[in-house]
């Protein structure tokens, strides 16, 4: 076995003083109560470098490296829903996850922010497409905290915050070779060498993921380069320099229309379209972390980051050809705009902290550039409508083009303060100056805005006993309205939500398993969302769909249980459920398009009739339904069997309850139950002169009982049918709907050396 010098000890970001100084704030870990322990502060936006959660007021849950690693996912939400209050998409296969918490968000579905923020080493990363681009071969750990988080994070932490860290540390020392095969093409390779001594480590690691998918023109391949390189300066300091390149193409998730073609056209061989296809994604990241552990308990630690995300792709099938004849979905390709989309995050972030005696403190500050250039072309030539009013759009006519860019200047805070030996008090503040300004490259307009949003937490926890700990606050989130939003009214707020929780931390013997408890129950109110006065995705000529306003409120209340068990009898278990009501409080004009929605627009529906020139926009009041696919009961539970040291049998079964597939409640989305198996060996073999090895292999079968669910139904207006023509009425053939691909096969083996 080798040795580590101390210093190696220090390359997992956590240094021994440090360490002392975070467990002495733990009651469980401190032998004599009576004594006055120091207070740590563990809050930070740019490191997540404190396992540890004792003394945290809100609900967070934290899924190391070696447990992602034992997963063998192909997604990320494999590796979340596991954590109860996760209500995340999954469209299609892939990197298709866009993640949400509590139910925020929940309603949306194409572009926009999902309402979490998602952090990746120190950086809140907007994806374009509201997926989350991450190599999950390059993922050290991920903390999921729930509840407003902008105290912390800044603007779109609605519901809480993803934070993941990339791989560092000295546990990557060595060769690794994987290699899996699965079902669909499915491949993967990966190769990793890491080195570590006194004064420097790092990792350089190529990965490849690659499918011929499941669904019609689902294919996607990813390639990506990434590494970590660690300078130890003295004992209590060290630089971080981390990069990520990927190169990423997927190309339809799957979609079909109505429950028919779901059942007759699961892989949409017929209707292969969607709304948006063919991406080309290239994506860069670099940063620059600083740490000084500068005294026992005092840290400095600074970031400086970009991030590039440059994607191409395809946007709105065409319904209408130059001639005004419908195009159904057997023309796969033809799609009315190319979108060309190039992002880049630029920032830099400072923090500071320091214990005194009963009072922890930690200071912030954080500036940030992003910037946005897009442009939109006409794939080929098409028209909005048939018949002699159509309007014809060329190949190449530029749609729309525009740059726009956002600065944020911020500073945060937090405090921690022993009230008693056992109750802490912990204080949160962050005010953000933000800075809107846009450029319209077509009519040369100019837009610009400013807000100023203040967030807070204000939190506790207290020690019961050695073994039992209750928690609980206040946390707000904010989002500011788009300068898009903004054109059609200047008076915009921004939008809050306040997250009210109280909760309950245990250990405890569970019929013989030492158990670990984590329990919450929440009331979250988000206020103020934005959308059209006329509702979500309705087209220009619906009644006052000129502007947008903060038109709407939401509630998710509910309850929060997850437990995790050491192995007993050569057994442990996992168990997440969440019970979450999620509903409008308030939301009085919603839109729903029975027609084309870019027709001559009538004024009922006794005129609506020739449904494919013309649209009738049904008016609803929304308050007290439900929000979209957000079920009422979520369950998870895993069994892992080790018969002996080097194997482990490991049984999931993923419940989801119904859901509405819309926001008029009328359509449903079913109930559905996953049971997943992952057998998984471990073993030291000799390789290479003697020298031992780890060697290991799985085999992984997700969908035991190969049950095609719908993994997603959403609806919001009247579509088309399998010929491409409109008949004014909203039902479940009307929905967009991706099957599930049942049994799915993988296996793999893997040596690190």
């Amino acid at each position: 076995m080798n040795t580590q010098s101390p210093l190696l000890v220090k390359n997992r970001n956590i240094s021994a003083s440090l360490l002392l100084a975070l467990f002495s704030t733990s009651v469980i870990a401190d032998t004599n109560i009576s004594e006055l322990h120091t207070i740590t502060v563990s809050g930070s936006a740019i490191e997540d470098r404190f396992e540890s959660n004792l003394h945290d007021p809100s609900s967070s849950t934290l899924i190391k490296g070696e447990q992602i690693d034992e997963q063998h996912a192909t997604n990320i939400i494999e590796i979340l829903r596991g954590i109860p209050g996760v209500t995340a998409d999954l469209a299609g296969e892939g990197d298709g996850i866009k993640i949400k918490l509590r139910g925020v968000e929940n309603q949306r579905y194409m572009g926009e922010k999902p309402g979490v923020a998602i952090v990746i080493d120190g950086v809140p990363v907007f994806e374009r497409t509201g997926k989350v681009n991450i190599d999950l071969d390059n993922i050290e750990s991920i903390r999921v905290i729930k509840g407003g988080a902008s105290y912390l994070y800044g603007e779109d932490a609605l519901a809480g915050a993803v934070i993941i860290t990339t791989k560092r540390g000295a546990r990557h020392k060595g060769v690794s070779v994987e290699y899996d095969r699965g079902s669909f093409g499915y491949q993967r390779k990966y190769i990793k060498g890491g080195f570590a001594n006194d004064h420097f480590g790092g990792h350089l690691q190529y990965a490849q993921r690659e499918t011929d998918g499941y669904y019609a023109l689902s294919n996607r391949d990813t390639k990506t380069l990434s590494g970590n390189l660690q300078w130890f300066i003295n004992n209590h300091s060290d630089l971080t320099f981390g990069f990520e390149r990927s190169d990423r193409y997927r190309d339809r998730e799957g979609n079909v229309t109505g429950v028919t073609r779901a059942k007759e056209d699961p892989k949409g061989e017929i209707a292969g379209r969607g709304r948006t296809r063919h991406f080309d994604v290239e994506l860069g990241r670099y940063n620059l972390t600083y740490s000084n552990d500068f005294s026992n308990t005092g840290n400095l630690m600074a970031i400086a980051y970009q991030y590039d995300d440059k994607t191409d792709y395809w946007s709105a099938p065409v319904r209408f050809d130059a001639a005004g004849l419908p195009v159904n979905d057997t023309h796969v390709d033809a799609y009315e705009q190319i979108v060309n989309y190039l992002q880049q995050q630029r920032g830099i972030k400072l923090e500071l902290r320091e214990s005194f005696g009963r009072w922890g403190v930690m200071g912030g500050a954080e500036v940030k550039r992003n910037t946005f250039d897009e442009i939109s072309r006409a794939k080929q030539d098409y028209s909005n409508r048939p018949g002699p009013t159509r309007t014809i759009t060329r190949q190449g006519t530029v749609s729309s083009t525009s740059y726009r860019e956002e600065t944020t200047k911020a500073a945060y805070t937090e405090a921690k303060f022993g009230l008693t030996e056992r109750t802490n008090l912990t204080l949160n503040y962050r005010i953000d100056q933000i800075e809107l300004n846009d450029r319209n490259r077509l009519t040369n307009v100019t837009r610009d805005k400013a807000f100023d949003v203040q967030s807070w937490r204000i939190g506790a926890d207290h020690q019961l006993h050695d073994d039992h700990s209750v928690y609980g606050g206040v946390s707000t989130g904010f989002r500011v309205p788009t300068l898009s939003e903004l054109s059609t009214n200047a008076q915009l707020k921004p939008e809050h939500s306040y997250n009210y929780e109280i909760g309950l931390r245990s250990t405890a013997n569970l019929f013989g398993w030492q158990t670990q408890f984590n329990s919450s129950v929440f009331y979250l109110e988000r206020k103020d969302f934005i959308t059209s006065t006329s509702g979500q995705y309705v087209n220009s000529t619906a009644p006052n769909a000129t502007y947008h306003d903060n038109i709407g409120n939401t509630v998710s209340q509910g309850l929060e249980l997850a437990l995790q068990t050491e192995v007993q009898h050569q057994l442990s278990f996992d168990f997440a459920y969440t019970f979450l009501n999620n509903y409008y409080t308030k939301y009085d004009d919603f839109y729903l398009a029975l027609g084309n929605a870019r027709g001559t627009r009538v004024n009922s529906l006794a005129d609506l009739t020739n449904p494919n020139s013309q649209v009738f926009f049904q008016h609803y009041n929304n308050k007290g339904n439900q929000l979209p696919r957000t079920p009422n009961h979520q369950a998870n539970f895993r069994t892992h069997w080790h018969p002996n040291q080097a194997w482990r049998l490991t049984t999931e079964i993923d419940y989801r309850g119904e859901s509405y597939a819309d926001e008029i409640n009328q359509e449903k989305l079913p109930s559905r139950t996953l049971v997943n198996l992952t057998l998984a060996y471990n073993t030291q073999i000799k390789l290479f002169g003697g020298k031992r090895s780890k060697f290991s292999a799985f085999i992984k079968v997700d969908n035991l009982l190969n049950d095609q669910f719908f993994a997603i139904a959403r609806g919001f207006q009247d579509s088309t049918d399998q010929n491409g023509n409109y008949n004014g009425i909203y039902n479940a053939e009307d929905l967009s709907i991706i099957v599930d691909p049942g049994r799915v096969f993988s296996a793999g083996i893997g040596i690190k050396f």
